[in-house]
């Protein structure tokens, strides 16, 4: 082997590489010039009943919770699903869309054998009566209405 056709090998590589880092930068701005990103993306919701019909929801983070609340009741209403005495409010798929909401801080109390918190007012439930799920991701606690049993 020549050090000619070394030299155009490595000539080669250098611009595949430069083709690849010129491709990497423009096609996310072509994408997001010809394709912009509507940010009610980030919570619309496809609501599906077992019998295939299907209804949307756009419910953004920021709804007070007796809106969220019509909003899935008309969406039952729309499947010709039963009324249910509260709603399971979908939650963003994408964490990384969870920064955009407002974090709230509470304190941990010790009660009997079990921990306790204290959900803010801010962002309490309007129902005392509703049953939440609590599921652990690593160090993170989630907290949702159950979901109801169809």
């Amino acid at each position: 082997m020549s050090w000619q056709i070394l030299g155009q090998a490595l000539g080669m590589l250098a611009a595949g590489l430069l083709v690849t880092v010129v491709l990497s930068i423009a096609l996310p701005a072509i994408r997001d010039h010809f394709f912009p990103h509507k940010p009610e993306s980030d919570y619309t919701y496809l609501i599906q009943a077992r019998d295939g019909k299907k209804t949307i929801v756009v419910m953004p983070p920021d709804m007070p919770e007796t809106e969220q609340q019509e909003l899935m009741r008309r969406a039952y209403s729309q499947l010709s699903l039963p009324p249910q005495s509260h709603y399971a409010v979908p939650m963003p798929d994408d964490s990384a869309s969870l920064w955009k909401m407002r974090r709230h801080t509470t304190r941990l109390v010790q009660s009997d054998n079990a921990q306790a918190i204290a959900i803010p007012s801010e962002i309490a439930y309007t129902r005392p009566d509703i049953e939440l799920d609590i599921q652990r991701v690593g160090d993170e606690l989630r907290i949702r209405p159950r979901q109801p049993v169809q």
